[in-house]
């Protein structure tokens, strides 16, 4: 019996070395490759300098709730904390329209000239959401970021100072390593009694600028 498995083991040995010789010569013999086509991409250095300061101004539109749409003028002071986080220091100013009620009655105006000027100025936080590039074009392309801000300040307007919240998105686009095109859009949010009920208003601003970085 033990001479059956003895002879079978080596059949089976004999076999299993007859098929690895059989197989590997195809391997050996093999010298074709594989061409791998692998488009060289260029990678360039990003082209912003590592300033930390940034100086800008803006043109827009402020839509002062009940006082309608008017032209609206700001500068701005940022520190680049981080890649990511900015502080910026900011000031800006408009002018209240007329009401709708006083347009349609014959009434004496709610404000008189100089309480109907308004400034804004406070300090925000923003934080660098979505850095990365715009194209214009299959060519052509620019470096962007996009950010969202929150902070407070004051608005002098109707004659009072009112606490004001600010909240907005900005978009800056570069256009080369020390300029920007920013466009933004905010929201001043401040308590109001001018109608004689107290009220929480939404003042939308929409702006255009550009930022100047050193």
């Amino acid at each position: 019996m033990e001479t059956r498995f003895q002879r079978i083991l080596l059949a089976t040995s004999l076999s299993l070395i007859l098929s690895i010789s059989a197989i590997t010569p195809i391997y050996a013999n093999d010298n074709s490759s594989v061409d791998v086509d692998v488009e060289k991409r260029d990678v360039l250095e990003d082209i912003l300098d590592d300033e930390n300061f940034e100086i800008g101004v803006q043109v827009g539109i402020m839509s002062i709730e009940d006082f309608g749409s008017n032209a609206w003028v700001s500068a701005h002071f940022t520190y680049h904390i981080s890649e990511f986080f900015y502080a910026k220091a900011r000031y800006g100013q408009s002018e209240a329209g007329t009401t709708s009620f006083e347009n349609l009655v014959n009434a004496s105006p709610l404000l008189t000239d100089e309480q109907r000027e308004l400034s804004y100025y406070g300090l925000n936080i923003g934080y660098n959401l979505m850095p990365g590039e715009v194209f214009l074009g299959r060519d052509f392309a620019l470096n962007s970021a996009f950010s969202i801000e929150l902070g407070a300040g004051t608005t002098q307007f109707a004659g009072d100072d009112k606490f004001t919240v600010n909240v907005g998105v900005n978009q800056r686009l570069f256009l080369t390593d020390w300029i920007a095109w920013d466009i933004g859009m905010s929201d001043y949010i401040f308590d109001t009694d001018i109608a004689g009920e107290n009220k929480t208003t939404h003042n939308l601003n929409f702006t255009t600028g550009f930022a100047f970085y050193f």
